[in-house]
């Protein structure tokens, strides 16, 4: 099995209980195959679950590698907004929660 094929790739990948859809899997491995040519027809190894898991994990945020300043400003930006939002969300979700417990007023 070499780094190339999606499709082994995906077999692997299941046959670790790791659900994956091909589609992503061609991305990552062109993206590993641009950061090091060098190791294309390697055999997949356990290490490329966790590898796999976290450039899933951290694709399209503010932590993708080989984005640049720019794209990391504006995603922490939207996150912090993002944020913001469910923070909104969260206090009035309590307010109403500790109205209907008869909660007196917020101490703080």
């Amino acid at each position: 099995m070499n780094l190339l094929n999606a499709e082994e790739a995906v077999q692997f990948f299941n046959s670790y209980g790791l659900k994956v859809d091909e589609k992503s899997v061609k991305e990552w491995i062109k993206d590993m195959e641009m950061k090091a040519p060098a190791n294309k027809n390697r055999p997949m190894i356990e290490e490329d679950l966790h590898c796999y898991n976290h450039w899933c994990f951290v694709r399209g945020t503010a932590y993708e590698e080989g984005i640049d300043d720019t794209t990391k400003i504006e995603r922490l930006v939207e996150e912090n907004f993002l944020l913001k939002k469910e923070i909104e969300k969260l206090k009035k979700e309590q307010d109403l929660l500790e109205e209907a417990l008869g909660m007196p007023d917020k101490l703080f």
